[in-house]
């Protein structure tokens, strides 16, 4: 079924369209073609369209003009900062910075996704196997800083020139939690 390359790449964009996610294997058995075709045709979408490759699949991402607001504090989600999160009953929810994020995920029970932007080089990463600076002297948003990183070395470079911890995705995540809960004097 090996199509022309515009012809599989509108046809990704209509399934992704559908349902918001994808993964390359399902992708590359659909179309008939290998994985390194579809890898290909992704990295086209992803010039003209707001297509992310993740980890195994593809991601389409907001296709507002406006920025989104992010759903835990209301401010702007800057791309620079963004995280999403995809519940399973296809909620998408917005988060201006990995902090609020983590916040958000407190409402879902069952994250089918979670994607934040890699901080020193602007790609999309899974939050869940990323690596985290919490509370450095970079605060570009919500407090305590958190800035997401798509490796541990490089987290840890960074916490060596800006301060703060440098920590994995269930470590990040209960700080945060609980430092949210005694600022608000709540009970677990």
């Amino acid at each position: 079924m090996s199509d022309l390359p515009v012809v599989r790449q509108r046809r990704i964009l209509e399934w992704l369209r559908e349902s918001r996610s994808l993964e390359i294997e399902a992708l590359a058995q659909r179309l008939g073609v290998s994985a390194m075709t579809i890898h290909r045709d992704l990295n086209h979408l992803m010039r003209e369209h707001p297509v992310v490759k993740v980890r195994g699949g593809v991601v389409l991402m907001e296709t507002n003009h406006d920025a989104p607001s992010c759903d835990l504090c209301a401010a702007a989600v800057s791309p620079r900062t963004a995280m999403i999160i995809h519940g399973t009953d296809e909620q998408i929810l917005n988060a201006c910075c990995p902090h609020c994020g983590l916040l958000l995920l407190e409402d879902i029970s069952s994250p089918t996704l979670v994607l934040a932007r890699d901080f020193l080089y602007g790609r999309m990463v899974n939050a869940q196997q990323a690596s985290f600076v919490l509370a450095s002297e970079v605060a570009l948003c919500c407090a305590p800083s958190v800035l997401c990183f798509a490796t541990f070395e490089d987290a840890a470079r960074f916490q060596r020139g800006f301060g703060g911890e440098a920590l994995d995705f269930s470590t990040v995540w209960a700080q945060i939690k609980d430092r949210h809960r005694s600022h608000y004097h709540l009970h677990p």
